[in-house]
C-alpha cells in the first residue's frame, strides 16, 4: 500500500503547532485518500493549501480532523476550508454537548444559552471551522471511538463519547480559567524552561523521564483526537495534544477494539515532545519497554516542533525515551518533513537527520 504523511513546520520562535496532510492508496495509485490533521497557524494554514495541490496533484481533500479546539490547531483549517475542496470535516462540537454536562458544571444560576456562548466564545478558531463547513454544506462528524465515519484505513482510538464528556466539564471556558490566563501560566512555564541552566548526565540504562502529574496538561488536550491509520501491515499513530489519560484512553480502547500495540511504523507523539504529556508507565503500554543498547530502530517518531522550541519541543528526557523503546526520531524545527512507504515518487528532499541520543538533559 503506498502512502506519504507530512509534517508542515508551525512556529518560527517557541510556539509549536501542528499541520499535517497525508496521502494514501491501495490500488497502486490510481487512486488516493486525502486528509488534513489539523491546521496550525493561519499561515501553516495556507502553506497547507499551496502544499496539497504542489505535492499531492489535487485540490480536493476527503477529509479534515481538528483533533482539539485550540488556536495552534483550528486556526489554520479556516483557510483549507477556504480554499480547498473538503468533502468532511470531523471534528468536535463542544457547545452541542450543553444538554448532557449542564446538570455536572452549573448550580443552575448560569442558563444552557449562556453556557453554550461561552463555549462557543472560548474557542473561536474552531467554532468558525464549523461556520465555513455548514455554510459550505459539508458534513461535520464527531469523532468518537466506535462512531462511523467513512473513511477508509482510519480508526479513531480516542476518545470515546464519555472520556470526551469527562474532558469537557473541565474546560477552560466552563471553569472561566480564560485562554489568556491559561496561556500566561503555560509561558512561564516555558520560559522557565527556555532558560535551563542546570543539565543533568542521563545514560541508557538511567531515565531521568518521569510520569507526569494527571492534571499536567489541560482537558482541552486530553481530550483530543488519536488516529491510528492501517496502511497494510503498517501503523501510524497520531496523538495530538493528548496527556498521560489521553494516551491511556487510547490504550484501553485499542485493545478493547483489538489493536494490537507495541507495533507502530509511525508515531506522533503528543504535544510535540513535551515531557509533560508522556511518562515512562505509558511509553512502556503503548511502544513497549526499553530495548537492549545499540538496537535498530523499528519505527519513526516524528515531532512537531517549531524551529525555537528546545529544550522544551521536544525534551531531551522525551527524546532518549522514544529512542530507548525503538524509535528513529525526526523534529520538524522549522522545515518539513515527509514519511513515506516505498514506492512513493521522489521529491528532491533532503533525507532528515535523526535526533541524537542525549548524554545530557535538562534538570527539573
Amino acid at each position: 500500500m503506498l502512502y506519504e504523511i507530512d509534517f508542515l513546520p508551525v512556529g518560527d520562535n517557541e510556539k509549536s503547532g501542528d499541520a499535517i496532510s497525508l496521502r494514501y492508496s491501495s490500488d497502486g495509485g490510481a487512486t488516493w485518500t486525502i486528509g488534513v490533521i489539523d491546521g496550525g497557524t493561519q499561515q501553516s494554514g495556507e502553506a497547507l493549501c499551496e502544499h496539497i495541490p504542489h505535492y499531492y496533484g489535487s485540490d480536493s481533500v476527503d477529509f479534515v480532523i481538528c483533533t482539539h479546539p485550540d488556536q495552534d490547531h483550528a486556526s489554520g483549517l479556516s483557510c483549507v476550508l477556504d480554499n480547498l475542496d473538503v468533502s468532511q470535516v470531523l471534528m468536535h462540537r463542544p457547545w452541542d454537548h450543553v444538554d448532557e454536562i449542564y446538570h455536572l458544571v452549573t448550580d443552575g444560576r448560569v442558563s444552557k444559552d449562556s453556557l453554550r456562548r461561552r463555549l462557543i466564545e472560548g474557542h473561536p478558531y474552531a467554532y468558525a471551522v464549523e461556520e465555513k463547513a455548514v455554510a459550505q454544506g459539508i458534513p461535520i462528524i464527531e469523532p468518537f471511538t466506535y462512531a462511523y465515519h467513512g473513511i477508509p484505513n482510519l480508526t479513531i482510538v480516542a476518545p470515546t463519547r464519555d472520556y470526551y464528556l469527562s474532558c469537557l466539564v473541565n474546560f477552560r471556558s466552563i471553569t472561566e480559567v480564560t485562554e489568556d490566563e491559561q496561556r500566561s501560566f503555560f509561558n512561564a512555564l516555558r520560559r522557565a524552561a527556555t532558560t535551563v541552566s542546570n543539565w543533568i548526565a542521563e545514560t541508557w540504562d538511567d531515565e531521568k523521564l518521569v510520569d507526569p502529574a494527571e492534571d499536567a496538561v489541560s482537558s482541552e488536550n486530553n481530550s483530543g483526537v488519536v488516529s491510528l491509520f492501517t496502511f497494510g501491515e503498517k501503523k501510524a499513530l497520531l496523538a495530538a495534544d493528548v496527556g498521560v489519560s489521553g494516551l491511556r484512553e487510547a490504550i484501553n480502547n485499542a485493545q478493547a477494539l483489538g489493536i494490537a500495540l507495541n507495533d507502530f511504523s509511525f508515531f506522533q507523539p503528543p504535544h510535540h515532545g513535551s515531557k509533560r504529556n508522556v511518562g515512562p508507565a505509558v511509553l512502556d503500554s503503548l511502544l513497549g519497554t526499553k530495548r537492549p543498547q545499540g538496537s535498530s530502530s523499528e519505527y519513526t517518531a516524528l515531532i512537531s516542533a517549531s524551529k525555537e522550541g528546545e529544550p522544551k519541543h521536544p525534551s531531551k528526557r522525551v527524546v532518549n525515551a522514544l529512542i530507548r523503546r525503538g524509535a528513529l526520531v525526526i523534529a520538524t524545527q522549522g522545515s518539513a518533513k515527509n514519511h513515506f512507504s516505498s514506492g512513493m515518487p521522489g521529491r528532491g528532499w533532503q533525507i532528515a537527520k535523526p535526533l541524537p541520543f542525549y548524554d545530557n538533559v535538562e534538570d527539573d
